[in-house]
């Protein structure tokens, strides 16, 4: 199984029909694909990991690189991974963006951290620690 992580830009304007968009054909496609994930959003930036098959994670980040609703796609990581982080999840958005409140950033950062336990790498956790930091 191979993990991979990458960062983007989204379109200015991408709206939120755009983005439920984006993640229920992801739920569909990853599943029947055998990919898992999660899909981070902070109003401008893109941070995603994609676990499954190596030969489907390559092939949907190939498509992912051609999508016109983001610029800037940058391969962050890979790695080979014995298990899924993510079994139950064709793909899971989490828009940062939209989860405004006194105490959002804790619960946030909690969220991740509990979405990310199975993440072992050090290194994955600071990036996303350091992608949360830019909301």
């Amino acid at each position: 199984m191979l993990r991979l992580i990458y960062f983007s830009t989204a379109r200015l304007g991408l709206g939120a029909a755009e983005l439920e968009n984006i993640l229920s054909c992801a739920v569909a496609r990853n599943l029947a694909n055998g990919v898992t994930g999660i899909l981070l959003f902070n109003g401008l930036n893109f941070l995603q990991v994609l676990e499954g098959p190596r030969g489907k994670v390559e092939e949907l980040y190939e498509r992912i690189t051609r999508d016109p609703r983001h610029a800037g796609v940058t391969l962050i990581k890979t790695e080979n991974v014995e298990a899924l982080s993510y079994p139950e999840w064709g793909m899971k958005l989490k828009d940062i963006d939209s989860d405004h409140g006194e105490h959002s950033l804790l619960r946030l950062n909690q969220e991740i951290a509990d979405a990310l336990v199975e993440l072992s790498s050090a290194d994955v956790k600071s990036m996303i620690r350091a992608f949360l930091s830019l909301n």
